[in-house]
């Protein structure tokens, strides 16, 4: 094998079946950020070549005559801080989430599409754990025990239809997540979610089995309930009728979310552009709120009645407000409305401005895979600098301290209560 270089992604490929370690190896070949720094057959000489090599990625076979892939996954991940990915013909859901618990980062079907292979490798080595362990402050392990939320809870709204708020969302959590900031994203337009359509995945598990049981919330349910993406995305899809809308209530709701943030760095929140109760109180208790508009004149007449209602809120601070202009179209004479004349007639800034293109969006969802992907071309590029934009946003964020009990209760009679919450 060849030695390792520097700023590739090192592989480590474990399958006892010549064919698809070949094939796999073949696959990997034709991207220049990827390497194969080695090969084992068994579920043993996996975990020696893993501490040998410390790979960024190891691509397991679940299948293996000694050991088991996910026998040896949790004995590999315990010692090596690598990213297992595991691989099998079988789909069964128990293997996924027994692989899931030992610490596999996701799960791909064997013989995987190269496209399903490069970008689960690279969403895999994103999300690969530090080399080395940093010790948290007593606070936030206080914080932790008391199941108190720590991570940043963004909710993406838009008060008019086709204006692309799940694109954004679906990108913005995809952009956010890497090894050191877990990220779920919650799909809250209960009624006609389609993050679930965005990214290809099934949504017979969904946010009516956390609601059934969100006075109980606890680990094991919560890893069997959401699902992962290919790029390493943790998902809490919406029901599955419309009519389940009603199974979850706004007391369910602010529970789960509370939950995901206590557990998860970053909780993205796609929301229904009906302005009902479940809305206007993820409002309530976001860090960030996100406004998607489009250069038309009933999108920007829309926003503005939104952001006049939010300033009739005591409580609701708008400097949490970030503005993004999707579908602006590059052709002046398009009839579009400046971005710039938006700006200022709403009084507020634009965080960052989406071109206008049908081709590779439409590709993108029909693929299941995130324009951000693809940052080499647009609207991918222009995408990423919008996460890039909003992760400065974040990072200029003074810390606060959590408010008292006192404080919290009587910030209750601001924004929820003008909707009977």
């Amino acid at each position: 094998m060849d030695q390792p270089i520097e700023g590739k992604i090192r592989i480590l490929i474990v399958d006892d079946i010549p064919e698809g370690r070949e094939g796999l190896a073949r696959l990997l070949s034709f991207e220049p950020d990827m390497q194969v720094v080695g090969f084992a057959t068994t579920g043993a000489e996996a975990i020696d070549q893993a501490q040998d090599l410390q790979p960024d990625v190891i691509l397991m076979d679940i299948n293996m005559p000694d050991m088991d892939g996910i026998t040896a996954t949790e004995k590999i991940t315990k010692m090596v801080p690598t990213s297992v990915v595991m691989i099998s013909v079988q789909s069964d859901r128990d293997y996924m989430r027994r692989a899931m618990r030992v610490g596999a980062i996701d799960f791909l079907p064997k013989p995987p599409s190269a496209d399903e292979l490069y970008s689960t490798v690279r969403n895999a080595y994103m999300r690969r754990p530090p080399p080395t362990t940093q010790p948290s402050s007593g606070k936030e392990d206080k914080k932790k025990q008391q199941g108190v939320a720590t991570g940043k809870i963004i909710v993406v709204y838009s008060p008019q239809g086709g204006a692309g708020s799940t694109t954004i969302a679906v990108n913005l959590a995809s952009g956010l997540m890497d090894e050191q900031n877990r990220t779920v994203l919650i799909d809250a337009n209960l009624q006609f979610g389609d993050v679930a359509v965005h990214l290809a995945v099934r949504n017979e598990r969904n946010i009516t089995d956390l609601a059934a049981a969100a006075d109980d919330l606890d680990s094991e349910l919560i890893e069997n309930i959401l699902l992962t993406h290919g790029t390493g995305l943790r998902v809490l899809p919406a029901p599955q009728r419309p009519q389940d809308a009603e199974l979850v209530s706004s007391d369910a709701m602010a529970k789960i979310v509370k939950e995901m943030a206590s557990r998860f760095s970053y909780v993205i929140i796609d929301t229904s552009l009906h302005l009902d109760g479940i809305t206007v109180q993820l409002f309530d208790m976001a860090d960030f709120l996100i406004i998607v508009g489009m250069p038309t004149l009933p999108s920007v007449r829309n926003i503005r009645v939104v952001l006049d209602l939010l300033d009739q809120f005591e409580n609701f601070d708008p400097n949490k407000i970030s503005f993004v202009m999707n579908k602006v179209p590059a052709d002046r004479k398009s009839g579009a409305l400046d971005p710039s004349a938006i700006s200022n007639s709403l009084r507020l800034p634009i965080l960052s401005i989406i071109p206008s293109e049908e081709k590779p969006m439409l590709d993108s969802l029909n693929r299941g895979v995130p324009a951000i992907v693809n940052s080499r071309q647009s609207p991918g590029r222009e995408i990423l600098a919008f996460v890039n934009a909003f992760k400065n946003e974040l990072a200029g964020a003074a810390e606060e301290e959590l408010p008292d009990l006192q404080e919290e209760q009587q910030k209750k009679g601001g924004l929820r209560s003008r909707f009977g919450l």
